[in-house]
């Protein structure tokens, strides 16, 4: 963008954060489909309800009829003063069952942070984009399963409870709930604010009766609300005795990246204990949220998991440019220097969504924090900057965002097998069937092949061999579709195989993925496969196999070695100096647009990908993987490295010898 384009931009972006937001009207609201509605004779006559509530016959009559019109046409009764107002709390009845924002404005008084009095909950930014996700969730009648990675100061936690606390009161009875946090005295900050909030709830919308709180069965951290008969428990994770898990719906887990694993009890195990009680149903809700603390640890693994969806939550990310207190005010006249001044990581900032002022902040908090980790830990813009462990990342922010802005969703999910196709062998693509996982030992193709017998080499496969448990290293099979280098363009990824499978299932599996793809030149990584050692399982001895009956994989063996009687080794051999080869040619890849990345996922692990603590090793920084790196740095090494697809003009040879294709050659 040029400098009178971002600023231009800029102004639209300031203009929309200025738009009016009127939780009382609901203009504004986004957290759900709203639709305007005018009922004449109301105190307030023009509003944006939501869908679900619009759309209810009471609703639609009284836009019909208005509310005199509706006491006379539909209730059969004279209308009065008294009449309307009734008819008009039946309506706010009805409404805050549909419209937590106008509960929260209406309905609760909370603490004004750092200003010393009281206060209608009024939503903010974040707090809207986290609600959203929330009532995405309730109104599709799912459990309300969140994790919440955050930066600070923007009342995630409170808004969680709220919401809790508004399903307890308006929507369920019965319907307990546990607070968790890390120490006790985050506990006791939840306990009063609900206790402030429940005891001036206003008695109207209680049925005349006053809400109030008293210890269940004598125990203070557990209270019941006689409104609902409904429980909050309130513990910690450093004294998790307290806590009363059963019978639960709700659960609230605060600042989990600070939990520490001791000897005797974990994380997990507490929150296993926690969750394992709730029955997942409509309005049950598991909310983990932190600010990132470091990498490996309960949370991240957790937050990781979602993202690849191996787990039932929603992962929400709230970055810092969001929150309103992180802005500069600017002047007209320094909007064109502080665009001219901008480095690449800001632009990438206001490519994000930042306004200027927003970067203007910014820039001032970096000089404040040199170390810049741990001001991405604290303000992160992003997930993967939140999680980021030092500062020792080996793909640059920027480059993997490029990348990133070419991921698409595949076309296809299933698995290959070998088949009968218009009565002759082949290689057949199912799709998944309904219900079967779809991040787990499945392919995923963005293009199909296409089928050309006569032009060699258009295909290159890549494998990273991983491990066969669930908790070992993935294994990886990557295709690249190299056609547009004919006209100077770049290869594409097509598809990726991921999942855990023995190894020389795998090696057959890269066959069959290879033999669909026109036969493609096979390129497996072998160091797992030969350093293994056990019986059984030698794949030096698989590799021998599959050459014997694949004429293209990729052979390290050079032809002067075997014109000297050496054996062939087949495979890429990833070492102290091939690994940093490949590596740094994918730097340059995703620097300069070399090749076309389709997988989100590789993405995320692009950006936990590190320099280790010596300067010279690199690899996933603790608690992931990094297989998918590795394929892709392999496959599009040799993307570059191996001649251009190539027409083949004579029939081939019906004699079968394996077509060795070696680093020399290449």
């Amino acid at each position: 963008m040029t400098k009178e384009e971002i600023i231009k931009e800029n102004n639209r972006r300031l203009k929309s954060l200025s738009a009016v937001y009127n939780p009382i009207t609901g203009e504004g609201s986004t957290s759900v489909p709203r639709c305007e509605v005018n009922i004449c004779g109301f105190p307030i006559e023009r509003m944006f309800l939501p869908v679900t509530m619009a759309t209810e016959e009471f609703v639609e009559q009284l836009q019909e009829h208005g509310a005199e019109g509706y006491l006379r046409e539909v209730e059969n009764t004279v209308p009065t003063n008294r009449s309307i107002i009734k008819l008009w709390l039946r309506f706010c009845l009805l409404r805050i069952r549909h419209d937590f924002e106008y509960w929260a404005r209406t309905m609760t008084t909370i603490s004004d942070k750092g200003k010393g009095r009281d206060t209608a909950f009024i939503l903010n930014r974040p707090q809207r984009i986290y609600l959203k996700a929330m009532e995405t969730l309730r109104l599709q009648n799912k459990p309300i399963d969140i994790i919440l990675c955050k930066a600070r100061q923007w009342g995630g936690s409170t808004l969680t409870q709220l919401y809790m606390l508004w399903i307890q009161l308006v929507h369920k009875h019965n319907w307990n709930s546990v607070i968790c946090g890390d120490i006790e005295k985050q506990s006791s900050i939840v306990a009063g604010m609900l206790a402030k909030v429940i005891s001036r709830y206003p008695q109207w919308a209680s049925g005349g009766k006053k809400l109030a709180t008293t210890p269940y069965q004598g125990a203070q951290k557990t209270r019941v609300i006689n409104y609902s008969n409904s429980r909050y428990s309130l513990g910690s994770a450093q004294k998790p005795d307290s806590l009363r898990s059963e019978d639960i719906s709700m659960a609230h887990l605060t600042e989990v990246g600070l939990w520490k694993a001791t000897a005797g009890k974990k994380p997990e195990d507490l929150v296993q204990s926690i969750f394992g009680s709730i029955a997942a149903g409509p309005y049950t809700m598991k909310v983990i949220e932190s600010t990132a603390k470091g990498v490996g640890n309960y949370f991240h693994r957790t937050w990781i998991d979602a993202t690849e969806h191996r787990n039932n939550f929603t992962p929400v990310f709230i970055p810092w440019f969001t929150i309103d207190l992180y802005s500069k005010p600017l002047k007209e006249e320094e909007y064109a220097p502080l665009v001219e001044s901008l480095n690449e990581y800001e632009r990438n900032l206001f490519e994000l969504g930042a306004t200027l002022e927003a970067i203007a902040w910014y820039r001032d908090k970096r000089r404040e924090m040199p170390d810049e980790w741990r001001l991405f830990s604290e303000f992160p813009s992003t997930a993967a900057e939140a999680f980021q462990s030092s500062g020792r990342r080996v793909f640059r922010i920027p480059y993997v965002n490029n990348a990133r802005r070419d991921c698409l969703p595949p076309t296809f999910i299933g698995d290959i097998k070998e088949g009968i196709e218009n009565g002759k062998p082949a290689i057949l693509f199912e799709p998944l069937s309904p219900g079967e996982r779809s991040d787990e030992n499945t392919l995923s193709v963005w293009l199909m092949p296409e089928k050309d017998d006569t032009l060699r080499d258009r295909y290159i496969v890549a494998v990273d061999v991983g491990g066969t448990s669930d908790k070992a290293d993935y294994s990886c099979i990557l295709v690249a579709d190299r056609m547009a280098m004919l006209e100077g363009g770049v290869p594409e990824i097509a598809a990726c195989w991921h999942g855990h499978i023995e190894h020389d299932r795998l090696a057959w599996k890269a066959v069959e993925i290879a033999r669909a793809y026109n036969n493609a030149l096979l390129v497996i990584e072998a160091n797992t496969l030969e350093t293994e050692g056990t019986e059984g399982d030698n794949f030096e001895y698989i590799l021998n196999e599959i050459a014997d009956k694949y004429n293209n994989l990729y052979c390290r063996t050079s032809q002067i070695e075997i014109k000297q009687g050496r054996p062939r080794r087949w495979g890429f051999h990833t070492n102290s100096s091939t690994k940093p080869m490949v590596i740094n040619f994918l730097i340059k890849a995703l620097r300069d647009g070399l090749y076309i990345e389709r997988c989100l996922q590789t993405t995320y692990e692009l950006d936990l990908y590190e320099f280790k603590e010596n300067g010279k090793e690199m690899g996933a920084i603790e608690g992931n993987h990094d297989d998918r790196v590795m394929a892709t740095a392999i496959l599009v090494w040799v993307c570059y490295n191996h001649p251009l697809p190539q027409r083949q003009i004579a029939a081939p040879t019906p004699k079968k010898r394996t077509r060795i294709i070696s680093e020399a050659s290449i």
